[in-house]
């Protein structure tokens, strides 16, 4: 069995479900933690997966070596140590003599080899019984039966857990390896990066690489649809697959974990800043595959030079940026045409304007995105909401591909990972996503491929989103049906009031959100009496008021005749339609409008989502011919008027017993 069939199966789910073997190992690495913390005199934890990443490397020496019957330090370390020496004398011994051998060396940039670590890199695991269950640990990692793969990141995930020190830097977020696998399974399909490839220019990239988990799994994707071309993968492993990262000790282990797969002089360099690696741009526009996740955080990328690039392709502004924003440019810059980046962003940038403004753009094409639930990044220690974008370049797609994750395969509990009781969806996500990208869909239809986790594939053409967490099949069938049935923008036949705020109330009624009802109608007698804290706006009698708040329950209602002037609460958008207003209430309440409306908003609680007056003059409505309008209106106004007038009789009925 070659090291890249033993370890083809990454920590928290390939793409499938957490199997105990893989929580087991992080429990021991967990242990290992605690005890380089309370024994091993090893801090931060930084240092302590240094040594660990120390120990994995110099297992892997014994088991190459010991493959041809040697007895080198390193291999006699893991036989029962080496005679009359100390254990961690013996371990220091093994790992400078390892460390100077040029066939375990990593390439740089030129070309050129170097070790993993310095040549004056010191071994700090002093306490003997320490090193002794670290040394247990690792030998049952890398070993020819061992079910597990990619140590390097499973140390990591079980280090992390939100104790990783981020100072100095713009964080650390590993992304979980069955979110990587999906990614890169995902991404193969768009586009295979091997086809027709020379088998020695480099051909899959991170830029971002932490300990290479998007390259491993690459190459496991690699690996399984060319099971039995050997060569290839040796060629894909030794010249196709580069790591880049400003972290020299990310590179360390990223070079290691690909070590660990099979290669033997694997491509990775660290870079003052990935964003403007002089290395890079001499590769620009060459990478078939890009698959990364970039550091993220609102203004916290300041290099004036990384910002100017960046807006050759986004329109950012400032002198502070996201690193999402100037990780993305430089990702695009280095694609190949045909080429596919796989990137992980915040949500709150695809919904942004940046990120919508880049949808316009000509030269690339989003294929997919899917939406990942905040438990996805937990053990790095936050808790924010993601999503995968798949970017194409010089290449238009007549749909676009969304999807929505919400069970990763594991929870965080107690810092630590733990089975989610409902398994994973990433699996199902990537296989349905691949599958589409094997067969045309033909149309402007919407194909909704999964409901339950959902896939969906829309029209790309006039999408203005690619946030999967707005994804509503409902919504995008209902519009769609409307449009085929020659269906009109609601803008059309209504336009949004300016407001005009008041403070002070005279006789007025006040319509809040809680006076409309789920028909349209007003509790005017409550509307009299009500006493708002907070000021209000102005509407006039046949206004149409639409609740901006929370569209998932549509609130709309008409400012009756009764009440020339009324004031209402600033959490509707007021509008004057150019037909009947009662015509134009029943339109909104017709159930594929209410649909459109129910994913739209912003923020963080469903109850507390907003839209604009734009997404409501936005709303596809039925065509109606001026007699049907006439006719809807007369209906409407009537039954509106109904149950408006009943409830003011009754109210003073009662009032007057």
């Amino acid at each position: 069995m070659t090291l890249a069939e033993t370890f083809a199966r990454p920590l928290l789910g390939t793409a499938g479900s957490v199997s105990e073997s893989e929580l087991e190992l992080a429990a021991q690495f967990d242990r290992l933690h605690q005890l380089l913390y309370t024994k091993g005199g090893v801090r931060p934890t930084n240092a302590a997966i240094e040594e660990v990443g120390k120990l994995l490397f110099l297992r892997l020496v014994a088991v190459r070596e010991g493959d041809h019957g040697s007895t080198s330090l390193a291999a006699r370390l893991f036989q029962g140590g080496i005679e009359g020496e100390p254990l961690v004398a013996a371990a220091k011994r093994a790992f400078t003599d390892a460390l100077s051998r040029s066939e375990f060396h990593v390439r740089d940039a030129e070309g050129g080899g170097h070790p993993l670590w310095p040549l004056d890199e010191p071994f700090r695991l002093m306490n003997a019984e320490v090193l002794q269950e670290a040394v247990s640990i690792v030998d049952v990692v890398v070993s020819g039966d061992s079910r597990v793969g990619d140590p390097m990141g499973t140390a990591f995930d079980a280090f992390l857990s939100g104790r990783y020190d981020h100072a100095g830097g713009l964080g650390t977020f590993l992304t979980p390896s069955g979110v990587a696998r999906m990614m890169a399974e995902v991404a193969f399909s768009i586009a295979d990066p091997t086809d027709k490839w020379d088998g020695h220019s480099p051909v899959v990239l991170d830029p971002f690489c932490g300990t290479g988990r998007f390259l491993v799994a690459a190459f496991d994707v690699a690996s399984a649809r060319t099971p039995d071309d050997s060569e290839a993968l040796r060629q894909l492993l030794e010249n196709g697959l580069v790591g880049a990262d400003q972290s020299a000790t990310a590179v360390a282990k990223t070079a290691l974990n690909l070590m660990l797969y099979g290669a033997q002089h694997p491509r990775a360099w660290a870079v003052r800043d990935s964003m403007t690696d002089p290395h890079l741009d001499r590769v620009e526009g060459s990478f078939r595959l890009i698959l990364t996740n970039p550091p993220f955080g609102g203004g916290k990328y300041t290099d004036s030079e990384g910002i100017v690039r960046t807006r050759r392709l986004l329109p950012v502004r400032g002198n502070a940026i996201d690193p999402a924003l100037a990780g993305l440019a430089r990702c695009l810059d280095l694609l190949a045409d045909g080429g596919v980046l796989g990137i992980v962003l915040p949500d709150g940038l695809l919904s942004g304007s940046t990120f919508t403004d880049f949808l316009t753009r000509p030269d690339f094409s989003v294929v997919a995105s899917i939406s990942l639930p905040t438990p996805t990044f937990a053990l790095s220690g936050t808790v924010a909401k993601t999503s995968a974008v798949f970017i194409q370049r010089s290449t238009r797609r007549a749909h676009t591909v969304l999807a929505r994750v919400d069970h990763v395969g594991f929870l965080k509990q107690a810092g630590k990972a733990v089975a989610d009781p409902a398994g994973s969806e990433l699996e199902a996500v990537s296989k349905s996503i691949c599958a589409t990208f094997s067969r045309p869909l033909l149309g402007p239809a919407v194909h909704t491929l999964l409901r339950a986790p959902l896939v969906a594939s829309v029209p790309s053409d006039g999408l203005a989103s690619v946030d999967p967490s707005r994804l509503d099949p409902a919504a995008i069938e209902g519009r769609a049906s409307l449009l085929a049935e020659g269906g009109m923008e609601l803008g059309e036949i209504l336009r949004a009031a300016p407001r005009l705020r008041r403070r002070i109330r005279e006789r007025e009624p006040f319509v809040s959100i809680l006076h409309v009802d789920q028909l349209g109608t007003v509790s005017w007698n409550e509307t009299l009496d009500y006493n708002p804290t907070t000021p209000g706006q102005w509407a006039s009698a046949g206004d149409v008021l639409v609740s901006l708040l929370n569209p998932s329950k549509l609130r709309a209602a008409v400012i009756a005749e009764d009440y020339p002037t009324v004031m209402c609460s600033a959490e509707f958008g007021v509008f004057k339609p150019s037909i009947d207003p009662y015509a134009l209430l029943a339109l909104l309440y017709e159930p594929r409008v209410q649909a459109q409306l129910r994913p739209l908003g912003t923020g963080t609680s469903s109850s507390r989502r907003r839209i604009g007056p734009e997404d409501v003059l936005a709303l596809i409505v039925p065509q109606k011919t001026p007699s049907e309008i006439a006719e809807i209106g007369e209906r409407s106004r009537r039954e509106v008027r109904n149950i408006e007038s009943s409830r003011l009789r009754l109210t003073a009925l009662r009032r007057s017993l």
